[in-house]
């Protein structure tokens, strides 16, 4: 009697959906090949900020940079010709409305062109959220660049393009030619992370654009981008793999936890 009472009682209980284990998660992510990437588009939202929205997300880059300093690098060119503070998991509390606007494009964008972020995600956060200050010289040229480990990037002009010269935004295709992309001030550039990407070297003037990436991970408080999606954050002792090998696409990667130090 016992025994079919529990048994009675089991079927009237919901049982929780069975835990994905960590392991499961960090070989879950579905990476798009960067040979495909090269056949995805890159997406314009003309005017997607106002110049109140501008000038707050100015704001807020500069209260972070002022508690938490910003990052140089030259990217093979001039020294210090690329400036960047991490806002990150700053940006959701610092402007919300900004955050969620963001992630409703991405989202909407996605649906209608590619359809990465379906409901088998684990998680969907911003791997990072950077206010970059490109300087007279600086660029991003390499030709095969992409933002590895990402799936969808957003780009955000905040200058007027006619207080710079140079600095275009350009994507390598598929078929060997070089698109320019029109990117005026308040404008959006959604596209897959795996694209090739590059931004050609500035000539004149400052250039500000603000720069996002969705991925399947956690939120991550490091103050810049991060390479564990999973467990504890590696990214500010040493460079990692990301992934474990992943039957559904992408690139094969070494889960950081099994990697031996070198």
């Amino acid at each position: 009697m016992l025994v079919l009472l529990a048994g009675t009682v089991g079927l009237l209980v919901e049982r929780p959906p069975p835990r994905v284990g960590l392991l499961e998660r960090m070989t879950s992510p579905r990476l798009v090949n960067p040979a495909d990437g090269q056949h995805t588009q890159v997406i314009r939202w003309a005017n997607f900020l106002s110049d109140g929205e501008i000038g707050a997300l100015h704001a807020a880059a500069a209260s972070v940079r002022a508690s938490s300093g910003e990052v140089s690098r030259d990217n093979g060119l001039r020294e210090a010709s690329w400036l960047t503070v991490f806002l990150n998991h700053r940006l959701r509390h610092l402007l919300p409305q900004f955050y969620a606007k963001l992630f409703a494009a991405a989202r909407e964008t996605d649906a209608n062109h590619w359809g990465l972020l379906d409901a088998s995600r684990h998680a969907l956060n911003l791997r990072c959220a950077e206010y970059h200050t490109v300087l007279e010289q600086g660029g991003l040229p390499m030709t095969n660049h992409i933002d590895q480990g990402s799936l969808i990037t957003m780009d955000i002009m905040l200058s007027d393009t006619a207080d710079f010269e140079g600095g275009e935004f350009q994507t390598p295709e598929a078929d060997g030619s070089v698109l320019t992309h029109r990117f005026e001030r308040g404008d959006l550039l959604v596209f897959n992370s795996h694209k090739y990407h590059r931004v050609s070297p500035l000539t004149g003037g400052t250039r500000n654009v603000f720069v996002c990436e969705v991925w399947e991970g956690l939120e991550r408080k490091c103050p810049r981008r991060c390479t564990e999606p999973w467990g504890a954050c590696y990214c500010q002792w040493k460079k990692t793999d990301l992934y474990l090998p992943n039957e559904t696409g992408g690139q094969p990667k070494q889960c950081p936890l099994m990697q031996k130090e070198s």
